[in-house]
């Protein structure tokens, strides 16, 4: 097979049913490996040997890493190896690619992401497709100084309706006023009652806090 064109080997391997042998063939030619997405086709196939797959993982770039990571016909053990790399190299990444990876990776890169310092890494982490409920609770309470992720949590138009994640948000005392003041309709009686409370809260927010209360307290 040597001298083929990337394109022929990606046809190839997209039959999950593959000849071990014609796969043999694939893995030993060199010519066929010095392309990137063969490397990773290859690592991702159901038929491709354990130690082989393995032994490709290292030599993948992030978006690569980040396909198998977020590929659930991957075998387990790759996508573990995909996601070890990938948190060995989060340091050094720049942003626009920690942000491009947080759109996109799957759960072991992902439990790692929520706690970026960036909020905008953050936003992208957020429409994830693997991103879950106890992700955002996470992230919401424990977002660094500033506010910023915060309020990026309580903008989202799925993630604010959630109420774990209100509940998440309004708990955590680094959560701008104006964010706060905005969830504080739907709040529970539980949170609303955490900010009257709380030695942290602000005046203004304790204010409206106590005003929602004694509104829902005349409802009743």
């Amino acid at each position: 097979m040597t001298g083929r064109p990337e394109g022929h080997f990606l046809r190839v391997l997209r039959d999950l049913s593959l000849e071990l042998s014609q796969l043999g063939e694939i893995l030993r030619d060199p010519g066929a490996r010095r392309y990137h997405a063969v490397r990773v086709a290859l690592a991702a196939h159901p038929r491709t040997p354990r130690r082989e797959a393995l032994s490709l993982v290292g030599t993948l770039y992030w978006r690569g890493l980040a396909r198998l990571s977020a590929d659930p016909r991957v075998h387990a053990e790759v996508r573990r190896a995909a996601d070890r790399d990938l948190a060995r190299r989060l340091p050094e990444m720049a942003l626009a690619e920690r942000i491009d990876l947080a759109r996109t990776v799957g759960r072991g890169t992902l439990l790692t992401l929520r706690l970026d310092p960036d909020a905008r890494v953050l936003a992208a982490l957020l429409d994830n497709r693997f991103t879950t409920e106890p992700d955002v609770v996470q992230a919401a309470a424990h977002a660094g100084s500033g506010g910023s992720g915060l309020e990026v949590i309580a903008g989202h138009p799925r993630w604010c309706l959630r109420p774990a994640v209100r509940s998440a948000l309004l708990r955590n005392p680094r959560l701008p006023a104006p964010a706060a003041l905005a969830l504080l309709s739907r709040a529970s009686l539980e949170d609303l009652e955490g900010l009257r409370l709380s030695p942290v809260t602000l005046p203004l927010l304790r204010a409206c806090a106590e005003r929602v209360l004694a509104h829902r307290s005349g409802e009743d």
